[in-house]
Order: C-alpha cells, then sequence, then structure tokens
C-alpha cells in the first residue's frame, strides 16, 4: 500500500484509547507498522475493540502492555517493538491524563508525583529507550502531546497536570537542539477541550459546557481525529524541516 508513511515504523504509548487509539489508526491507514504502548490488559475490552478496528492491518500492528511510567516496562517495551517491526522511525509520547482539580493545599505529594510521572518522566524514558536506534539509523521523529494548560490555562485542567504538560514543551524544545545533528527532529502537539472518553464525562457533569464551547473561536470542542491529524502531519515527509516546534489545536481557545 501507499501512503505518508509507507515503510516507517512507530511506537505510539497511551495508544488503547482516545487519541492514542486514533493516531495508531491514522498511522496504520498510512502504510506505517505500528506497536502501541498501553497498560490495558490484553484481553481487556479497550485492547479488543483496537484490535477489531485495525484487523485489517495484519503484521503491521503490534500491542504491548507497557506502564510507560516503569524504566524497565519502556526498555522491555521498546526493544520488543523493534524486534517485531523491524526498527523505529516514528516516538508518539502520548499516554497521559491527571487527577481531578484539588487545590494546592489539599493536593497530595502522591497525586503530584504520579501525575509528573505519567506525564512528564514517560516521555523521558520512552525517548531515551528509542534515541540510540534512531541515532544509528541517522534519522527519527518524536512527538510530544503537551496541552492547552501547559500553554496558557484550560478549564478541565489541573495544578500537576499543567505543570508537567509546561515541562513537557521544554523538554521538546531542549531535545530537538541535541538531537537535531542526528537527523532527529523533536516536536509537541497542545490540543485544546478534546472529547475523549474521559474528558466527554467531566464536561457532561458541567453546567457550563456550552459557554465554554462558545469561548473558543470555532465554537466546537476537538475530537481525537483533530489531534491526530496533527500528530500524523509531525510525523509525516510534509514535516521534514519542523524541529522544535509546538502546534497548538484548540479551535482557537489559546493563540501563541
Amino acid at each position: 500500500m501507499t501512503g505518508r508513511l509507507n515503510g516507517s515504523t512507530a511506537i505510539v504509548t497511551g495508544g488503547a484509547k482516545g487519541i492514542g487509539r486514533t493516531t495508531v489508526e491514522m498511522f496504520l491507514a498510512e502504510g506505517a507498522r505500528v506497536c502501541a504502548f498501553d497498560i490495558e490488559a490484553p484481553g481487556s475490552v479497550s485492547v479488543a475493540e483496537m484490535r477489531a478496528a485495525v484487523a485489517a492491518s495484519g503484521d503491521r500492528f503490534v500491542y504491548s502492555r507497557v506502564d510507560v511510567t516503569s524504566e524497565a516496562d519502556v526498555a522491555r517495551g521498546v526493544e520488543e517493538a523493534i524486534d517485531s517491526l523491524g526498527g523505529i522511525d516514528i516516538l508518539v509520547n502520548n499516554a497521559g491524563k491527571g487527577p481531578d482539580p484539588t487545590p494546592i493545599e489539599d493536593l497530595s505529594l502522591a497525586d503530584w508525583d504520579a501525575t509528573l510521572r505519567l506525564n512528564l518522566t514517560s516521555a523521558f524514558l520512552c525517548t531515551r529507550a528509542v534515541i540510540p536506534h534512531m541515532k544509528r539509523r541517522g534519522s527519527g521523529r518524536i512527538i510530544n502531546l503537551s496541552s492547552q494548560a501547559g500553554r496558557s490555562k484550560s478549564e478541565v485542567s489541573n495544578l500537576p497536570y499543567a505543570s508537567a504538560k509546561s515541562a513537557v514543551l521544554g523538554f521538546t524544545r531542549n531535545l530537538a537542539h541535541e538531537v537535531g545533528p542526528f537527523g532527529i527532529s523533536v516536536n509537541a502537539v497542545a490540543p485544546g477541550v478534546t472529547l475523549t472518553g474521559r474528558v466527554a464525562d467531566k464536561l457532561a457533569r458541567r453546567a457550563d459546557r456550552e459557554a465554554l464551547a462558545e469561548a473558543i473561536p470555532l465554537r466546537r470542542f476537538g475530537g481525537a481525529r483533530d489531534i491526530a491529524g496533527a500528530i500524523l502531519f509531525l510525523a509525516s515527509p510534509d514535516a521534514a524541516y519542523v524541529t522544535g516546534a509546538t502546534i497548538d489545536v484548540n479551535g482557537g481557545r489559546t493563540m501563541m
């Protein structure tokens, strides 16, 4: 088959649901071989549904149960992905979420640490594991998921999540400078409010949902395909000369 990612190999973290799953499906549709990392058990409903959705991809799709906050799990998952796919050209650091909004005086150290570990440290661990392989190949694409909360403020965010997603932007810029000479680009995507299952459930409980949408110039919340489309662009040959950049995908809610 032909596509923008024909012949490329990719790891997508948090790939069983939401933006990650949609990214997996779009990458496969564009000809890539993809390994999805997620903490979901292989027999879970989420993974079963994902496998069914990508069934036509055959041996171009691999699922690996990986805790991206575990150094050992990440190292194992990356090696298994390389063995299965024949190399790694693209890494999408998508895994992440945060606790419900909590005043700082009520925020536990455990929640703070867990949120930074999932949203920031995971990107470091996965990136560190793939960089040697990309250097040997002389090319690579790393795409980190930040957030509108990391750029400005999000109505559905919280302090540790926003802090981690802000740090992802600094990680992206500095890493882009470090690995650019090896032919590796590093970019970020910063979604606004995106109607994946978890966020949609939160918004359904809010009386001001319509007012939140009215504050967005495009007058709607984003969907997973809106975000995955930007990720696909950064992974594609069209973005060959883009590095250290952040693409805001928020309907104009935050303009930088």
